[in-house]
């Protein structure tokens, strides 16, 4: 059998926060939760235990049950140090575990390591032993003595571990209480299985398997996996209006146009204003365009300026701020790239941000669609916001 013991009681005190470390929220779920589902969703993987914290106890347990991560047998309370958890994750599988089966030991706070280091260090570990994954070190290493340099070493030789690190159980259970009885001060598992010269061999992990220790490797993971900072949103917005048969005074990002004909609409029919509202106010989670519109024209406001200020001042309620905006125009008159200048100050100028955080693109539509054609004109804009500091 292959047993996986992830150990995730440490206090993680470099991370300088309250919550506890293998709890941040990544993506809408704990950190914890990646390291969980890379193990249960492993084919090869027949038991895992989790070694916790009284502290996250509850937490985990909770996670490990709405995700049903049924090869999850075991919740147990760690000890102070990484060396007393592992002996308890190992107590839990010596109930069971013959002495050839395979244990990998992981830390919860390297949330993503790959199925196939899994497999190839399962694989290396029947073969010699024990097997470690890490990565080969990409800077020049120094040794250092005070504040002097002492030696410079070869990188090419030098291996940063990671996890998992895997044994077969009868080594590991032999190398933890070797360890414990000589009372070796060890950092992972490869080092108190060097204390019995047991062989052990490794196999390099890919750049997305690291340890989460500092407020820099939690945002790079959050980045890796796509996440969201609380402190930015992003909305996308659409309109399009089809032009009148002969009334003039097109209005396109606040600038007129006073002989090209005028879009249909009970405003000014600003098209590119009335897809910069709405992409606005989805990125907060506010109404359409049309739900404040039609009370604005009753009053007589036909200017697409004011309805913005409507979103503005939500916007700023929330404490947030424009941030940046994408225009894309399509139509076959007028010419867009023209006018591209000033409709970017234009807008800039009503959002107060500078003029180089709105792009505006424009296409033909090459008589693909009835803007294509010339009968209209559509507009996508994507907004970007961000908290207000």
């Amino acid at each position: 059998m292959n047993y996986a013991i992830i150990l995730a009681a440490g206090q993680g005190q470099r991370m300088s926060t309250k919550k506890d470390k293998m709890l941040l929220p990544v993506c809408g779920k704990p950190l914890i939760y990646y390291s969980l589902m890379a193990f249960n969703d492993h084919s090869e993987i027949d038991s895992i235990v989790v070694v916790c914290s009284r502290f996250n106890k509850d937490e985990i347990e909770k996670t490990i049950s709405q995700f049903h991560f049924k090869r999850i047998k075991k919740v147990v309370v760690g000890g102070k140090n990484r060396q007393t958890s592992l002996e308890k994750g190992l107590k839990y599988i010596e109930k069971s575990a013959k002495k050839d089966d395979i244990v990998l030991v992981h830390n919860g706070a390297n949330p993503l390591p790959s199925q196939e280091e899994i497999t190839y260090s399962i694989e290396r570990a029947k073969e010699s032993g024990a097997c470690i994954v890490g990565h080969f070190a990409t800077s020049t290493v120094k040794e250092v003595d005070g504040e002097r340099i002492v030696k410079t070493h070869d990188r090419e030789k030098i291996f940063t571990a990671e996890t998992p690190q895997v044994a077969k159980f009868e080594l590991l259970k032999k190398a933890v209480e070797n360890a414990k009885k000589k009372k070796l001060e060890v950092t992972d598992e490869a080092m108190m299985l060097e204390a019995i010269n047991q062989k052990v061999v490794f196999t390099e992990g890919h750049e997305h398997n690291f340890k989460v220790t500092t407020q820099a490797d939690y945002a790079r993971l959050r980045a890796v996996l796509g996440d969201v900072p609380e402190d930015f949103r992003v909305g996308i917005g659409q309109d399009s209006h089809m032009f009148e048969e002969e009334k003039k005074g097109l209005v396109l990002g606040g600038v007129k146009f006073p002989e090209e004909l005028k879009l249909k609409a009970n405003s000014d029919g600003d098209v590119v204003l009335h897809a910069v509202f709405n992409s606005l106010s989805q990125a907060i989670g506010d109404m359409s365009l049309g739900f404040y519109a039609d009370k604005e024209c009753k009053e007589g406001v036909k200017d697409s300026s004011k309805y913005l200020q409507i979103i503005l001042e939500k916007i700023k309620k929330e404490k947030f701020e424009v941030n940046s905006l994408g225009i894309m125009i399509e139509g076959a008159r007028p010419q867009i790239d023209p006018i591209v200048p000033e409709m970017k100050r234009t807008i800039a100028k009503i959002l107060e941000i500078p003029t180089r955080r709105v792009g505006v693109t424009a296409t033909t539509g090459e008589k693909c669609t009835v803007f294509g054609e010339g009968l209209g004109i559509q507009c996508f804009v994507i907004a970007s916001l961000v908290k207000n500091k």
